[in-house]
């Protein structure tokens, strides 16, 4: 098949700017605000909370969306499924702006470095899993859409950071919460990939 008959084939996406991907998106600059706002734990509080809404609204917008789409029989354009645009921009932002603050509140704050791995131990497992997922021969598709587990797993590591900048005691039980639920998501993400069908395309 050429190019060109490859691009008509292949099925059309959701825009870039599209109201699920803008929320998406946002968190971009979100990340970058948290180096100014770090000094200010309520103000960082307040982003993270953001941030946290805008992960929840991207993916309800988008199964709205498609869920009216489909009822008028138009075309999906990949809204809230595998494949689609937001399946890979999502996990994108949400990364970004998590390793962001992380690294904000750890330049500023000094916590325990044991604390911050606890924190990101989703983002230090999900990284070299990708890369080896990537250079197996045959391999089978691996959706990094975050399910329910990925949600709480955003959630208890905001949780997390907030007991570091208030200074809380429970900091170590906080961030060991996130580490068990951040590993479940991983494990999730891995699950899934074993049960889709094997494919030799790219992510």
């Amino acid at each position: 098949m050429t190019q060109p008959e490859q691009a008509e084939a292949a099925p059309a996406q959701e825009p870039i700017f599209s109201l699920p991907n803008l929320l998406t998106l946002v968190r971009l600059p979100m990340a970058a605000a948290a180096w100014a706002l770090v000094q200010w734990p309520w103000a960082l509080a307040a982003l993270m909370a953001a941030a946290a809404a805008s992960d929840m609204l991207d993916g309800w917008f988008a199964r709205r969306m498609r869920k009216r789409r489909r009822a008028k029989g138009l075309p999906t354009r990949g809204l809230g499924e595998k494949g689609g645009r937001g399946a890979w921009l999502d996990p994108l932002c949400d990364k970004t702006f998590v390793v962001s603050v992380l690294g904000a509140v750890w330049w500023l704050y000094q916590p325990p470095w044991y604390l911050l791995a606890l924190i990101a131990t989703r983002e230090i497992l999900l990284g070299p899993m990708v890369l080896a997922w990537r250079a197996m021969p045959g391999r089978r598709k691996l959706d990094l859409r975050a399910g329910l587990l990925g949600k709480l797993a955003t959630v208890s590591q905001f949780a997390a950071l907030w007991a570091i900048l208030a200074g809380s005691e429970m900091q170590l039980h906080f961030a060991i919460a996130a580490a068990v639920i951040g590993a479940l998501a991983v494990a999730d993400y891995l699950r899934r990939a074993l049960r889709a069908p094997a494919e030799s395309a790219a992510l």
